[in-house]
Order: C-alpha cells, then sequence, then structure tokens
C-alpha cells in the first residue's frame, strides 16, 4: 500500500548513465490509423474551451464533432495482446507527452485492473519528447528500492485533439519490459540545460566510463544536426515513440545508443544497450 505525505525535494540525480537493475526482456511498437472513439459531448466542450483559453491553440466547438482518435487504453491492449504472459507485473509506467484526448479516461486505472498481478500504474507526462527517459529512470529507482522483478514501460504517441497543434504527429504505442533475466542491459541519463551544439561533448561526458557502440539511433530533437553522419533516425511524426521504433522493429540491436533532444526543455536523453539481444 502507498500512503501520501508531504513533498520532499529530492537530490539531484548523479552525472552519467544510471544502469537498470533489470534488463530490457521485450520491446515493441504499433503504429495505428484513424482511430473511431469521439468526444463530442457538452462537458467536453466547456472543458476544451477553458483549458485552451489564452494560450493560442486554435479550440474550435465545431471541431470536436470531428475529432476522432486511438486511445491509450485501446492502443496499450492492442501493442500488448499475445505479448504477455500472465507473470506477474510489479509495476507499469505510462509515458507520453500529448495528454489522453479523451480526459475521461485514464490508461493507469485501467491497466491496474487488466495486466497480470494488479501492478502500481501511473503517467510521467510533462517532459516532452524525453518522457520515455524519463520514465525509465523513474522505473530503475522503483526496481532498485523495492526488488522489483518485471517492470513495463509504455510510451504513447497521439494526435488527435479539438484545437491546432504545431506538428502533426501520429497514433502509436512501444511496449518496453524488463525482467531479471532478460536480454540487453540498459542503462539511461539525461543532462539538462543542453543546447543542440553541446550534445557530442556532453554525450561523451556520459559514456566516458565505457565505449560509445557503433551503432546510433537519433531522435526528431538531433534531426539535421549531422552529429552523427552514420545514425538511423527516429520515424517523423512520432516524437515519444519514434526513437525506438529501429530497435523494436529489428533494424538495430544492442550494443546501440539511442539518444534525443528536447529544444523546448534544453534537455538531451541518452539510453545505451550492451550485451546479448
Amino acid at each position: 500500500m502507498y500512503r501520501a505525505a508531504a513533498a520532499t525535494l529530492s537530490p539531484a540525480p548523479e552525472p552519467g548513465l544510471r544502469t537498470l537493475p533489470l534488463r530490457l526482456a521485450m520491446a515493441v511498437r504499433q503504429e495505428f490509423g484513424p482511430g473511431e472513439h469521439g468526444i463530442d459531448v457538452p462537458d467536453l466542450h466547456r472543458y476544451f474551451t477553458d483549458l485552451t483559453r489564452g494560450h493560442d491553440l486554435g479550440y474550435r466547438n465545431e471541431r470536436m464533432a470531428e475529432v476522432r482518435g486511438n486511445t491509450f487504453i485501446s492502443m496499450a491492449r492492442d501493442v500488448l495482446t499475445g505479448r504477455l504472459s500472465g507473470e506477474r507485473i510489479d509495476l507499469a509506467i505510462v509515458a507520453h507527452a500529448a495528454p489522453e484526448f479523451d480526459p475521461r479516461l485514464s490508461a493507469p486505472v485501467n491497466l491496474t485492473a487488466v495486466l497480470p498481478g494488479e501492478p502500481l500504474v501511473f503517467s510521467v507526462s510533462g517532459h516532452g519528447v524525453l518522457a520515455a527517459f524519463s520514465a525509465l529512470r523513474v522505473a530503475a529507482g522503483y526496481m532498485r528500492r523495492h526488488g522489483y522483478e518485471r517492470v513495463l514501460v509504455l510510451v504513447m504517441d497521439q494526435g488527435s485533439t479539438p484545437y491546432d497543434t504545431p506538428a502533426r504527429t501520429g497514433d502509436a504505442a512501444t511496449a518496453l519490459l524488463f525482467e531479471r533475466d532478460g536480454g540487453p542491459s540498459v542503462q539511461v541519463g539525461t543532462v539538462s540545460a543542453m543546447a543542440p551544439a553541446d550534445v557530442p561533448a556532453a554525450l561523451a561526458a556520459l559514456v566516458r566510463a565505457a565505449p560509445m557502440p557503433d551503432t546510433v539511433v537519433t531522435g526528431s530533437g538531433l534531426a539535421g544536426t549531422d552529429h552523427w553522419p552514420t545514425a538511423v533516425s527516429a520515424p517523423d511524426g512520432y516524437p515519444c515513440t519514434g526513437l525506438w521504433a529501429p530497435l523494436a522493429d529489428g533494424t538495430v540491436s544492442a550494443p546501440v545508443l539511442l539518444a534525443d533532444h528536447d529544444p523546448r526543455h534544453r534537455e538531451l536523453g541518452v539510453c545505451v544497450l550492451t550485451g546479448s539481444s
């Protein structure tokens, strides 16, 4: 049982990459076409009007009748169907940049009931395109403190909104499953206050304790920087899940380094997989 208490400030994370206690046992990803879930109800008209007021997001009431999408719940169900055994999941984290477009739904509440073992489930958001890196760091802490044996991280992209967005985002879900006897070892780290030009030096500092893998995958935040001319680029239109696509579809395998940069938050995220795939 978890009991709420007064918030306390945690110390800043130590520099460098942190090794997850569990190993990567599964990486799968699925893209989705247009969804069928609608949100044209009076209460949500008022909700989105209040939500977007003053933020120049181009909200239009009539668009509520048009918008259809794939919910986090439905995408999580589809990407996991037939891929999990009945063994207990100790912890599941849903990581996303854009919020669930239907605020009446909660993927964590649903997953708590349907995943084996009724695990602790919560979301990580507000970290932009690096939400998955934050989720991995949080998961690592829970693994260490509680001795968890099986942890699931679900990364979501969702592009359906009743308001205008700067860039078109597709719908996709990535599932990363970690187990004691999994495959590659995983290290993860982030660096704050980072401009794109400073990425190579910061990356060198992060991986100074071990040689950098020859294979590099770069996300949308590093597109066009020419830091790694031979790097595998993540597919466009999937800010959170795209980085993991080459790993999930078998284009790359460990040892591999995955890196992305969030220009809005000026933060660099790095994940290194080593050992057996």
